[in-house]
């Protein structure tokens, strides 16, 4: 439904009293010098507003259908519900955040005004829940429940009435009662196993690739889209492979197959994929099978959610070496803490990681995957 915006560092977009010269500045440089389209696609943006922002200068440069505004819930003083009252006539749609139930002045003529209200599900008990949501529900507004950790807790919340969700809980897998991976996942894991496998020959990886009819004719549909832009069409696996080259084909098998797996959100695919190209981004200048193993780190740490199985299960049946196991169970060793700090990034955590002149940042590798993980996972779709 949407993409938050977060901005790293000491900055709290939330902070009443927060600079509105400062916001007016992360703002323009959000929308304006980086652009929506980069930032959240063809969804809207979820940004927060600081009341003095909106006191002083007023909506932000953009389009009411483009962003929802989100206001901290603290007590709303007539100058802000009059100017929520303007933006809310003006088509801007408005968003309560972090409502925790708490008595606070004009709850309910500031509930009039936002047509959607955000709680966080972790800072409350699942017992106090009902009475949190009692307001909001008597006003109609949307609830979107933030911070769900997992399964059980979206499974609570959609319950309680809740219609929107953001949190961890769709990157996790759903474990049933019985170990091991799901029968619908099992013909993609033991193809994903073949894919995987050391160092493949040229006549092993045509092999695969050919005896699977669906996956054949899914990649070079891919390999002839836009995403490549080869000279010529490409009209076999064979020769897919003499103009890719053993390691791209082999990539963008894994990536099918993946794609492929019965159930699976786009949004999922696309999270792999974004984390595989920032792994292989921050690897900087190292040899191309360094940079091959941290894509497959990256896109496979959403294994166990794209499987619904717990991730050593998953790992138990993929040839993988002892690092990259390590790496994508614990987060231990230079990659699993490279792959750790990746997502702790998508999450609005903002890590450090040590660096070089010539070290990318953070901040750009995100960037550069964001854009580049939309136009793949286009092609694949």
């Amino acid at each position: 439904m949407g993409y938050e915006l977060r901005f790293g560092g000491s900055v709290d977009l939330g902070d009443p009293a927060m600079d509105a010269k400062a916001t007016s500045a992360l703002l323009v440089e959000a929308f304006g010098d980086i652009g929506l389209e980069t930032l959240a696609g063809r969804h809207p943006a979820w940004v927060t507003i600081a009341r003095n922002f909106l006191v002083e200068i007023g909506p932000p440069p953009v389009r009411p259908d483009r962003a929802v505004l989100q206001i901290k819930a603290y007590s709303a003083r007539e100058d802000l519900l009059q100017i929520l009252q303007k933006l809310a006539r003006s088509g801007y749609t408005i968003a309560l955040d972090e409502y925790d139930g708490s008595l606070i002045d004009n709850v309910e003529e500031l509930m009039g005004l936002c047509s959607i209200v955000r709680v966080d599900v972790s800072a409350v008990s699942a017992e106090d829940l009902p009475r949190v949501l009692r307001v909001p529900k008597m006003q109609g507004a949307m609830l979107v429940a933030t911070e769900v950790g997992d399964h059980a807790a979206f499974e609570r919340c959609k319950a309680l009435g809740f219609t929107y969700f953001q949190g961890e809980y769709f990157a996790q897998p759903r474990i049933f009662r019985h170990r091991g991976v799901a029968t619908a996942g099992l013909g993609s894991l033991r193809r994903l196993s073949e894919l995987t496998a050391g160092d493949i020959s040229f006549e092993d990886l045509e092999r695969i690739i050919s005896s699977d009819i669906g996956l054949s004719l899914k990649l070079l549909r891919y390999v002839n889209s836009a995403f490549f832009a080869l000279p010529r069409t490409v009209g076999s696996v064979r020769e897919a492979l003499a103009m890719l080259g053993v390691r791209t084909v082999r990539r963008w098998a894994t990536v099918m197959v993946i794609s492929s797996i019965p159930d699976v959100p786009d949004e999922l695919v696309a999270l792999g994929l974004r984390r595989a190209h920032m792994c292989e981004i921050l690897a900087g200048s190292a040899l191309p099978e360094e940079r091959e193993t941290l894509f497959t780190i990256g896109l496979f740490s959403v294994a166990d959610a794209l499987l619904n199985a717990p991730m050593a299960d998953v790992l138990d049946s993929l040839p993988f070496t002892e690092e990259i196991q390590t790496a994508l169970l614990r987060r231990e060793g230079p990659k699993g803490e490279l792959l750790a700090a990746v997502a702790a990034y998508e999450r609005g955590e903002f890590p450090t990681l040590p660096t070089t002149d010539s070290s990318p940042s953070l901040a750009g590798a995100y960037r550069s995957a964001l854009a580049w993980a939309d136009e793949a996972s286009r092609a694949v779709a």
